[in-house]
């Protein structure tokens, strides 16, 4: 797989994130999956890179990765006021 990017790389973190989304759901439905798919293929990315450029073993990671969850939450809503989930009522209750 060859990946190019196009164009100038944006300087709005906003924007750079908006394009790994764009990026990730298309991988995600070339080989026809969900594109919530790409939730687990981003974190998964994101620990990865962690532990790549570390020198702390995973385990000593664990709880720094969950933090930076955590900020990135945050700053997802901060940018771009997510949404809460529907709830599904529990089977059986309507």
């Amino acid at each position: 797989m060859e990946i190019q990017i196009k164009g100038r790389t944006p300087l709005d973190p906003r924007q750079r994130i908006l394009a790994l989304e764009a990026a990730t759901q298309a991988i995600c439905e070339n080989v026809g999956t969900d594109p919530a798919d790409g939730v687990m293929m981003l974190l998964t990315a994101a620990v990865h890179m962690g532990m790549k450029y570390s020198w702390k073993s995973a385990k000593n990671q664990l709880d720094h990765l969950a933090y930076c969850l955590g900020c990135a939450t945050v700053a997802a809503d901060d940018f771009f006021s997510l949404k809460a989930a529907p709830i599904q009522p529990p089977e059986g209750e309507k």
